[in-house]
């Protein structure tokens, strides 16, 4: 019986690769810049303990919510109609 949720079924693999390697490379070039970043906070004596504390939802501005909203766009842009 055919899964009528099965929503990755109706998408050509090319698409799906697009999105693979797009979220690959904005992943590599968040956690490189990250990393030189805390290199260099720390190397400035700066706790960086606070970056681990939980972020909530509701404190998003409408900035975060754009930059948010263009990363999703960027990235799963084969995937929409």
């Amino acid at each position: 019986m055919p899964n009528d949720f099965d929503y990755l079924a109706d998408l050509p693999k090319a698409d799906l690769m697009r999105v693979t390697i797009a979220l690959a490379m904005e992943t590599y070039a968040l956690a490189d810049r990250l990393q030189g970043l805390e290199e260099i906070l720390a190397a400035k004596g700066i706790d960086l303990g606070a970056l681990d504390a939980p972020t909530d939802p509701a404190a998003f501005d409408d900035a975060r919510r754009a930059r948010r909203d263009a990363f999703a766009e960027r990235v799963l842009h084969p995937l929409l109609p």
